[in-house]
This record gives structure tokens, sequence and C-alpha cells, in this order.
């Protein structure tokens, strides 16, 4: 039995609303069927990045509740509220916004300065473009120039 869009699109709605009372935002939501039970997958951020466990737990908590007292699911369910995590692609404005003042990798779509790979500190977000702080030189980058980002981890 598959999910009707709109059982989906009034937990999306639900969501929202319940992470924006936590200053959050929801990422992305997948709603579907494993070992009969529906698995409500959510991943929640704040806009700047950096969303806790205890504010996930809190998030899930709220979520369960809204499910139960407005019976979305016509069986058992989980749901599973996660941050982004650091392998996670970077593909948008907002997924760049969160890691400003970050070490990032950039892959290019084409060769910006001859080159394709670049790494620097994340210094300012705008709507087209981005500033990277690459080895002291200080660079602006279009969004469609950009194939893929990654946040690095500082070891």
């Amino acid at each position: 039995m598959s999910m009707v869009d709109s059982q989906r699109n009034q937990i999306k709605f639900k969501v929202q609303e319940i992470a924006k009372e936590h200053e959050a935002e929801l990422i992305e939501l997948k709603v579907f069927l494993s070992g009969g039970k529906y698995i409500v997958r959510c991943l929640i951020d704040y806009l700047q990045g950096g969303i806790t466990v205890n504010v996930c737990a809190l998030i899930n908590k709220r979520i369960v509740s809204c499910i139960e007292e407005s019976n979305f699911l016509d069986r058992g369910y989980t749901v599973e509220v996660n941050s982004p995590g650091l392998d996670r692609p970077l593909t948008s404005y907002k997924d760049f916004l969160r890691t400003k003042g970050r070490l990032i990798s950039l892959w290019l779509n084409e060769p910006f300065c001859e080159k394709e790979y670049l790494e620097g500190e994340l210094m300012r977000v705008d709507e087209d473009s981005l500033i990277l702080n690459s080895k002291d030189e200080v660079l602006k980058i279009d969004f469609a120039k950009i194939k893929l980002g990654k946040e690095k981890i500082k070891i």
C-alpha cells in the first residue's frame, strides 16, 4: 500500500512547522515503507548549521506527538530526525550558507584559475556566488561553476 501524496504533504507541512518552532528548517523529508511500517526520515538543521542532538530529539518527540494526534499514518511507524552529515554534498545556496566560516572543498565544472579543485575557508555566500579564502588568495566563484562542494574535516 503506497502512501498518498496528500498524506506525505501533510506530514511535510507539519514537520516544517515543528522545525520552525525550534528556529530550524527541514532540509529533506523521506517517508517510505520498510518491514511493514513507515519510516519518517527528516534531515533538519539551523540556517547557519550546527543543530545539536538534543534539539533533534526534541523535534523527534514533537513529530511523533503530531503523527499520533493527527492519525496521518495507518500503520506502525518510526520517526528519525538527523542533522546533515559532514559527507553530505553542498549543492545549494542554503547548504553553503550552513558551512560559512568553515573549511570546504570544491570540485568545479570548468577550470577556475587553472584548477578544477579548490579548498579553503568559506568567507561569504551570496545569491549566485561565494567567496573562498584559498591559500591566502580570496576567490569569488559563481555557483554555476561548482559541480560539488563538501565540508572538510580539520584533523
